[in-house]
């Protein structure tokens, strides 16, 4: 058995051109997940998030703040591969609308994704997710996707570049980022990323840092 913490704090700046409204957010992210066995495992997130609105038409807009986030979930790794065989997995997780009110959907917000992952050579390493999800407001999916590239800098640091989006009522978002882990042993990574986006007239970026630990049960 293998228990796992993944916490993190990340400060979001936004400006929407076309409405006039900029601003930023702060957010503290932790996530849990417990492998019974060495294929499956339970998953668990929750968050705080605060948010400062500005307006240069003077509208009163309003600042959510508090528990924003609680999820459940499950995965299952399909098929590990090794060296440059792709290894498959299947996630699943639902938002649950028990969050503050200003966070809280209508119903709850499930979610289902295919992960993908593997070596694409001695240096470079490829991960990808395609998932579709709904918001719980309303019936409409949401596709989402990650293209995450991965290489050492040496061995105890590692980097990467990203770009993930979402599609929705047939319009697509697109974003970037890029970060980097410090491994300080075999249960403990500590790292560090920052992204950008603009789709829309809504321009967005984000600088986030975390720590992992996990630890192993007989």
């Amino acid at each position: 058995y293998v228990f796992q913490v993944q916490s993190g704090l990340t400060h979001v700046g936004f400006d929407n051109s076309d409405s006039n409204i900029d601003g930023n957010s702060q957010g503290f992210f932790t996530m849990t997940r417990y492998g019974l066995l060495e294929n499956f495992e339970l998953r668990s997130a929750f968050g705080f998030s605060n948010t400062n609105t500005n307006s240069e038409m003077g509208t009163s807009i309003p600042d959510p703040s508090g528990f924003s986030l609680w999820s459940v979930g499950v995965r299952y790794n399909i098929v590990s591969g090794e060296g440059y065989k792709p290894s498959f997995g299947f996630q699943t997780d639902v938002r649950l609308n028990v969050v503050d009110e200003e966070f809280r959907s209508d119903e709850i917000a499930p979610r289902f994704m295919l992960i993908h992952s593997q070596q694409l050579s001695p240096t470079f390493g490829l991960t990808t997710n395609w998932a579709v999800r709904w918001n719980g407001n309303d019936n409409s999916p949401i596709g989402t996707y990650v293209i995450n590239l991965s290489f050492p800098l040496s061995e105890k640091l590692g980097a990467f570049v990203e770009n993930y989006g979402r599609i929705s009522n047939g319009d697509i978002d697109m974003r970037w980022d890029t970060g980097m882990g410090y491994l300080i042993n075999n249960d403990l990574l500590l790292d560090f990323s920052l992204g950008y986006g603009s789709n829309d007239g809504l321009t967005d970026w984000f600088i986030d840092a975390g720590i992992s630990w996990r630890t192993k049960f007989k």
